[in-house]
């Protein structure tokens, strides 16, 4: 942030900041999941499937914050390469249930693993105090962004609500 400015641009300055370690992370994902043959969306969608109880095309994209034919091809990828599969639902057979293939929980675990290690190593770089504390500004910016998408309008929280210990 330019000095000279003061606080008057700090949420933009932030947003801007957030916005490119959003693009950031997401790339290094990207790559990251594109070395084991997956999309991102792949990745996310092994995350909400299991072997035992599968999961609606609807409920499937509601997670994936995506349409229903988005899914479609997602699960179609994922059934090709032997990592999921489509079974009608007992309780009613219009109702296509997604499942793990043993081969897609295997992957889904050992890729993880290996995700949540690069996520601490590409973050631990700011130091636990300070990533305890960025967690807590996040998570008031986070449900004030939520709060604003429910209502359709901003909420009208006060400063000494949504200041932080640290200020």
């Amino acid at each position: 942030m330019n000095e000279a400015k003061g606080d008057t641009d700090i949420e933009q300055d932030i947003y801007r900041m957030l916005t490119k370690t959003f693009i950031l992370l997401d790339d290094c994902d990207r790559q990251f999941f594109a070395e084991h043959g997956l999309s991102a969306r792949q990745f996310w969608a092994l995350q909400h499937l299991d072997e035992q109880q599968g999961c609606s095309m609807v409920n499937l994209s509601r997670v994936l914050l995506t349409d229903k034919s988005n899914v479609t091809g997602i699960v179609d990828r994922l059934e090709r390469l032997k990592l999921a599969v489509r079974t009608p639902a007992p309780h009613d057979r219009r109702v296509i249930l997604i499942t793990l293939t043993p081969e897609g929980r295997r992957l889904r675990d050992t890729l993880n693993e290996e995700h949540q290690a690069r996520i601490r190593d590409l973050i631990r770089v700011a130091g636990n105090g300070i990533l305890h504390t960025l967690l807590e500004n996040l998570t008031i910016i986070s449900n004030n962004l939520e709060a604003y998408l429910e209502q359709g309008n901003a909420p009208s929280f006060s400063r000494s609500e949504t200041q932080s210990s640290g200020e």
